[in-house]
């Protein structure tokens, strides 16, 4: 009988991982870890201000390319290439204030943030 091989997170020692093979309870554990910076940095906004924000951006503030410039995002849950981009990082002490806060396409958001993982 074959041994059934069960993939584990060299991390957490967690075996749910997704569709991009990432372990999801590291992923869990990360999001907690930025919703407490969230709230400890302060600053908030409506859902009206942050569709006003998009609405009066044409292009993304990283790379400024119009939005139906961008490629679609892989995941089909998502139906924007927009995302919301914080200025000054949350990581860095950032708000999230709606003065802090612009436009940017998913692939600049998440190319610049994945820098700061790799540190």
């Amino acid at each position: 009988m074959d041994a059934i091989n069960i993939k584990v997170c060299t991390k957490c020692g967690g075996t749910r991982f997704n569709s991009w093979d990432r372990c999801m309870d590291c992923r869990n554990a990360r999001g907690r870890v930025r919703q407490e910076r969230i709230k400890t940095n302060g600053g908030m906004h409506t859902a009206a201000e942050r569709k006003a924000l998009h609405a009066a951006s044409p292009t993304c503030a990283e790379c400024d390319r119009p939005w139906d410039m961008i490629p679609k995002r892989p995941d089909p849950r998502y139906k924007y290439t927009w995302t919301k981009g914080h200025k000054i990082h949350v990581l860095d002490g950032g708000t999230n204030d709606i003065g802090n806060l612009q436009a940017e396409c998913y692939q600049c958001n998440f190319t610049k943030n994945a820098g700061r993982l790799e540190r």
